[in-house]
């Protein structure tokens, strides 16, 4: 595919749009789906400025479904300050349990000013990990890095490549002791990664961790060598608002930015709001893309860099 330019977000369109998301309907799921043979999960990302209503419509599908869980890929709202709205409608996906990535809108105003790291991360612990909802805590003091054993011998690992260039040495260290440790438990079937900004060379866009400069693009190769050697059967990306299926190190490999955030420009095979739906059996994990079919939101000018 050919690389796709990413250029966002002037504030006029943004004003509009923060106000937009505070008042959001509760959602009908749109069909009834058929019980999962084994264990389901959902994942997504990017649902900043939801003028349309992705994110409700998501949680009610996902209890629906019947799913085991939902992988969220980061970027809840446009600035830190309004994930309290985020945390409100979680409501809506109770009990289903909730598996947040960190985003760089959740520790950047509008994604791109800084605010101190730290602090943003703190709180962003003290609002979504360690509850019934999201039963994790953070592996290392100052990133949302973790792993969680789930049902259908899934082991689901997120990681933190937005609070600096690429993932860093201490991340990377704890990176292959748990994909190790897990690729060595006869219990774990299936090993899935979550993390908000795409690897390197993806081929769909150079606006994830090669933007970020060499050391961002080290860090990508090293991570995709640790995927490979320790059997990851998935990797999950979103902070470009497409969506896309890849293979990255014969990987299976997905963006999936589209739960409300203003859609990229792009082909209609790629702009377009969904989430993925991940069904988990002994014997095979499928993923499926369901489509939102409410009206999408389009960005309409050229963006700098807030995805």
């Amino acid at each position: 595919m050919a690389g796709v330019t990413h250029a966002r977000l002037v504030l006029l369109p943004v004003v509009s749009l923060l106000f937009a998301c505070g008042s959001k309907p509760a959602p009908v799921a749109t069909q009834p789906a058929a019980p999962p043979a084994g264990y389901r999960y959902l994942a997504g990302g990017d649902s900043r400025n939801d003028s349309s209503h992705v994110v409700p419509w998501a949680f009610a599908e996902a209890k629906t479904r019947q799913a085991s869980g939902f992988f969220f890929l980061g970027d809840m709202e446009i600035t830190p300050e309004l994930d309290r709205w985020f945390r409100d409608e979680l409501a809506q996906l109770d009990p289903v349990p909730f598996f947040p990535v960190l985003g760089n809108h959740e520790i950047q105003n509008f994604g791109f000013m800084p605010i101190g790291v730290a602090a943003a991360e703190k709180s962003f612990r003290a609002k979504f990990l360690a509850s019934p909802r999201t039963p994790v805590k953070s592996a290392l003091p100052d990133k949302i890095v973790y792993s969680v054993d789930l049902p259908g011998g899934v082991h689901f690992i997120a990681l933190d490549n937005v609070t600096q260039h690429g993932f860093g040495a201490e991340q990377m260290k704890w990176l292959a002791d748990d994909l190790t440790s897990a690729h060595g438990e006869a219990t774990t079937k299936y090993i899935i990664i979550g993390m908000h900004k795409p690897l390197a060379h993806n081929g769909l866009s150079t606006h994830g961790m090669e933007h970020d400069g060499p050391a961002s693009i080290a860090d990508s190769e090293a991570a995709l060598e640790l995927f490979q050697k320790n059997g990851v059967s998935l990797i999950l990306m979103s902070h470009v608002h497409q969506f896309a299926k890849l293979e990255m190190g014969g990987i299976p490999a997905y963006v999936t930015g589209g739960l409300g955030a203003p859609l990229d420009p792009a082909p209609p095979e790629h702009a377009f709001h969904h989430f993925l739906q991940i069904d988990v059996t002994d014997a095979a994990l499928e993923v499926t893309v369901v489509k939102f079919n409410g009206q999408p939101t389009v960005a309409q000018e050229p963006e700098t860099e807030t995805e």
